[in-house]
């Protein structure tokens, strides 16, 4: 290991150092005597073991050892033999994206390897109209892989108020194709498979988990009716994480199911026994029974897609943890897009996930940035 320090400015205040990396993260450390800003210095420059380091600043090793924990616990430093990996073609391709993932790196974890884990990435994309023709780009951008994209329909006049993957000229196409050659045309490099099909049965969702193996599914789809409760259901027996996200006239949902470890989307939807639970209910029954809008224009389902694509890339590379596994955060468009958050309570008799565990789940996280 060869730590080095990330693009850390400090300056000296009196005794003390004023390190920042990130502007919300402010460090004060104590250095009477000038070792810390000197021990920061050759971080910066890299390449010295812990135990040159020590040599070079005349110092015992257990107390450079110390420093460089304490350093690396508030993520400052990242291992220099992790990175160097990518050529200069990779490096101009994924300039922001390292960029990004700099702030989360440790010595464990570097910036180029969460991106490894990204490249390494297989994602099934259930449907690319609406709000998976927002993510399905997010998803190219980050550099996912593989895909592997299904969907029914053929692109229609109607859907230019909010999928942009698709173009005039393209009307009475089928859309699984046009988006697959989209992902093609915008990167090469990333593999992806089309599904023209629908999703008709709990069977054959399993089966397309069982085939393609997907690290994770991104579901956009909502029918038929109990199309949410198969994916539910096939994703925790397979132990693959899913996200999802929608629209109820007015509001907006994404949430995510970690199998395992979360509450699945079954011990969300009971059958409510108090007042307030049971009127919403209620007000949902009777809403679907309502001819169907789709009231998704462009900014909401950019919203939704980015949400939910931010969530996929917590999965795949454990940056940070999964923020809407059983726990939906929902955006209201009729109050300044203000956003909420509720907690599923997970079930331990649901007949869905009851019987899963960790050590079940774990089955699914290969590939996943997560332990």
């Amino acid at each position: 290991m060869r730590p080095r320090l990330k693009s850390v400015a400090w300056e000296r205040d009196g005794a003390r150092l004023r390190l920042v990396h990130d502007v919300r993260d402010r460090l004060l450390v104590e250095d009477p005597d000038g070792a810390v800003e000197r021990l920061l210095e050759l971080l910066r420059a890299g390449g010295r073991t812990v135990a040159e380091l020590a040599e070079q600043l005349a110092m015992p090793v257990d107390d450079v050892v110390a420093a460089v924990a304490a350093l690396d616990e508030y993520r400052l430093l990242e291992d220099g033999e992790r990175l160097g990996g990518f050529g200069a073609a990779d490096s101009e391709r994924y300039f922001s994206n390292l960029g990004f993932f700099e702030t989360f790196a440790s010595l464990s974890c570097s910036r180029e390897d969460f991106q490894r884990r990204l490249r390494a990435a297989h994602v099934l994309v259930l449907g690319t109209g609406g709000l998976n023709s927002n993510t399905v780009p997010h998803l190219c951008g980050l550099g996912v892989g593989r895909l592997t994209l299904l969907d029914r329909d053929t692109v229609d006049a109607r859907n230019f108020a909010r999928q942009y993957l698709y173009r005039w000229g393209q009307r009475g196409d089928r859309k699984v194709a046009r988006a697959g050659e989209w992902v093609r045309e915008f990167d090469p490099a990333i593999e992806v498979d089309t599904i023209d099909a629908a999703v008709d049965s709990a069977a054959a969702l399993a089966a397309l988990l069982d085939e393609y193996a997907p690290d994770v599914v991104m579901s956009g789809i909502d029918s038929p009716a109990d199309v949410d409760d198969w994916v539910n259901a096939e994703c925790v027996r397979a132990g693959v994480p899913y996200v999802r996200g929608g629209m109820w006239v007015s509001q907006g949902v994404v949430w995510s199911v970690d199998p395992g470890r979360s509450a699945c989307r079954r011990c969300g939807v009971h059958e409510p026994d108090d007042g307030d639970a049971a009127g919403e209910a209620a007000a949902i029954r009777l809403h679907a029974t309502k001819p169907r809008v789709n009231r998704g224009i462009g900014p909401v389902a950019g919203l939704l897609g980015s949400l939910a694509a931010f969530e996929v890339l917590r999965y795949l590379t454990g940056f940070e943890p999964p923020a809407y596994a059983g726990s939906p955060i929902s955006v209201d468009f009729a109050a300044g897009c203000r956003t909420d958050q509720v907690e599923w309570a997970r079930d331990p008799a649901c007949p869905v996930c009851g019987s899963i565990d960790a050590s079940v789940a774990t089955a699914g996280d290969a590939g996943l940035g997560r332990p």
